[in-house]
This record gives structure tokens, sequence and C-alpha cells, in this order.
């Protein structure tokens, strides 16, 4: 298990807004900033953050959208109020991105009078960050940990270090692990966990452990605060995906093409690429491939897909480098276009429902030679994934020298 000591510090930082004759408003960001390997993002200061003056009813009174825009001079009614400050980026789920909160309590406007209002605001959602062990780091070839409520999702890849800032929901975490066999084909385990009540103003660390490729494996969690006991959570592998080969339409998309390379030969270098577009691990065992009702090929090995995960299925393993399924000669991808389908196996491979099919000859879809079509990543669902307007030629150059981006999200459609 790889430990990682971290440093807290706090910093902090007040501005003083006086307001003429009845309220000053004082406030005051309160930090907590756990420095791991000097990677974690701070905020610059309160000037961009939104202030709301408040009744006890609840209704807005005044409202500024940044405190450097504040006027000098604020006049209030007499009667009871209370103030909210917060910086502009309440989001989901999203990296490097600490959102900032904070309330007054109630107070009292005389006639005449002055009052003093102080609001510390302070980190009000969840930040996460993801460690992966040195022997995660020797033995497996690749490795992605999906972190994900039920607001939002974010993927920590094998390179990721930044902090993921998460509203406080219930998280659920996804490993999973890669490996090549000795007889070169590549084998995947997941271990899942989760977080039941994340708290605000929190740091929970992540740690991801496996002693080997076939040996055991955890996640542990660290809860970095400044009072209360690291909180550990370990658990094994995933024993909740679906039944092999058992899919609704649209969990599984084909989102990219690459039908005609021109740095290798088609039959070396054709590829497409699937998304697992549900919030949970899939096990694409006995999913069937199918290309004009006249090719198929069923997958008969375990491969476990992340959530929001994408996996190259590949003609040779010289198409592409990273992790990919090798389809072999069973399926070839005509550069005139075809029908390509994923479908369950249903009673014998012949006789499943379909999960997702695009027909890349068809009127909208885009000529490609020596690029992928890529379908744009905001139209992952399925009923944009089989339009051609919702594609492209990809722009981005691979390892072949050919363009595309197999194994990770799609370049955006103009």
């Amino acid at each position: 298990m790889l430990l990682i000591s971290f440093i807290s510090c706090q910093k902090e930082e007040n501005k003083t807004i006086k307001v003429k004759g009845s309220l000053t408003i004082n406030i005051g960001l309160f930090i907590s900033v756990n420095e791991i390997e000097n990677n974690l993002k701070t905020t610059l200061g309160t000037e961009d953050f939104k202030v709301v003056i408040y009744n006890t009813s609840g209704d807005e009174v005044l409202v500024f959208e940044k405190v450097s825009e504040m006027p000098e001079e604020i006049e209030l009614e007499p009667g009871q109020y209370y103030v909210t400050v917060q910086s502009d980026n309440n989001m989901p789920a999203a990296f490097d991105n600490p959102y900032y909160f904070g309330e007054s309590e109630i107070f009292s406007i005389n006639p005449g009078g002055q009052q003093t209002v102080s609001v510390n605001c302070e980190l009000a959602n969840t930040m996460i960050t993801i460690i992966y062990s040195d022997n995660i780091k020797s033995n497996y070839s690749n490795y992605t940990t999906t972190v994900s409520s039920s607001a939002g999702s974010l993927i920590f890849t094998k390179d990721e270090n930044r902090a993921g800032y998460f509203q406080p929901l219930p998280l659920n975490i996804s490993a999973l692990l890669t490996w090549q066999n000795g007889n070169g084909s590549y084998e995947s385990i997941t271990l899942t966990g989760n977080i039941p009540g994340p708290q605000p103003k929190k740091h929970y660390e992540i740690h991801v452990n496996a002693s080997s490729s076939v040996g055991s494996a955890l996640i542990q969690v660290n809860l970095d605060e400044t009072t209360g006991p690291v909180e550990i959570v370990e658990i094994t592998n995933n024993d909740e995906t679906p039944a092999k080969g058992a899919f609704d339409i649209g969990d599984v998309l084909i989102t990219e093409i690459m039908y005609n390379p021109t740095a290798l030969s088609d039959a070396e270098g054709e590829w497409f690429e699937i998304y697992n577009n549900t919030s949970f691990p899939v096990d694409l065992q006995h999913l069937v491939i199918r290309k004009n009702d006249t090719e198929n090929h069923i997958i008969n090995s375990q491969i476990i897909l992340a959530a929001h995960e994408y996996l190259v299925l590949a003609r040779t393993n010289e198409a592409t480098t990273g992790n990919k399924y090798i389809y072999g000669t069973a399926i070839s991808l005509n550069n005139t276009g075809a029908i390509l389908s994923l479908y369950n196996y249903g009673t014998d491979g012949t006789d499943g429902s379909l999960i997702c099919s695009v027909n890349y000859g068809a009127e909208g879809f885009t000529d490609a030679s020596g690029a992928s079509l890529c379908l744009s990543p905001e139209f992952l669902n399925i009923t944009d994934a089989i339009l051609g307007d919702s594609w492209c030629v990809s722009t981005t150059t691979y390892n072949t020298d050919d363009l595309g981006t197999p194994g990770f999200i799609n370049d955006n459609c103009p």
C-alpha cells in the first residue's frame, strides 16, 4: 500500500465592505488546503464572490454579483436579515474547482442604527484525490478510477493528479485495473466501493492498491480533517455488474470508427470504439458485434468496462496502442459504408436485442481517409449517436500517425 503524508495549512483572507449608515459586512475566506505534492488548487480571493441579502422570509432584498462591484453605500429598511456569500462555480463535479459558501446569522437593522455582520466563506463541496500504489503502477498496464454521484462524475486516469470537487452527495467508487497476460490478450478486474455520507470541507484521499495482477486488491479511503479519525474503506471485486450480454438499448454506444486507415492497411489498422453509457461497470462477455447482418463476432472473455469509460475493439494488435480487444478477421469495415451494430447475446448469439447501431455510410456522415469518424462528446446518447450530423472527422494524431482518439474522449465536432 502506498501511503502519502500530507500537511494541512490554513489561509485566511478578509475583506471589509462598509455600508453607509446601516450595515458593515466582513467577508472572511477560510480555506483548509491539503497540500499533496503542491498539486491542489486554492482560490485567489473574494472579489468575484456573489453577495445576497435576504429577509427572514427568504426573499432576496439585494443582490451583488461580485463583491468588487458592491457600492460603498447601501441602505436597508428596518427589519431582520441574513447574508449569503458564494463563489460562482457550484458544479456537480469538476477538477480543480473548489466551491465556497458562507451564511451569516440573522441580524436586525434598527432605524438610524448601524450593524456589523461577519460572513465566513468555507469550502462547501467534497474534495477527492486518487493515489495509485507502486504495485498498481508496476503490475497493470492501465488503471482508471471513476468517482460518481447522482449529480455528476469524474474519471481519474492513471496520470491524473488533480483534485476533484463534488457536491456532498453519496459517492460511488469504481477502479478498473487492466493487465496483459502471457498470451498477449488483456484482462481486467474492477474494484468498487462508496462513501455513503461525504461531508463538505473535507478531503477524501482514495488509495488504490493491489499486490499483483492476480493477487488481492483493495481501495482505501483516507479522510483528512482537523478533528476525527482516518476513515478506511476496503473493498474487493465488484459483484454487481449486470448479466453478461444483457443491456438496454443505448447502454453501450459506438463512438468512433476507423474504417479506412492510411498509415496501416485496412487489414491491420481498422478499429472502432465503444463507450459505457451507464453509471456502473459492465461486463462485455457475450456482447455480439455485427456488420450488415453478414459478419458476426461474439466476445467470449470477461471484459469489465467501467462507467463512462471507452474501449477500443480492433482488427489487430497493431491497430493502436493501449487497452483494446482484438476481434480479428471476423469483422471488416467497408470503406464505402456499412451498418455496425452491437447486440445482446440472446439464446444463441443470433436472436439478441439491439443495443446500438450506426450506419456510417448513411446521409450526413462524412467520408474519412486516414482519420476516424468520431461522435461528438456532446451527443453521448442513443438518439443522437445514430445521426450523421452528430459525427465528424477526427483531428488528433494517434500513435500510427493517422487521426483519431482511440480509447479517449473524442474531438469536438465544429
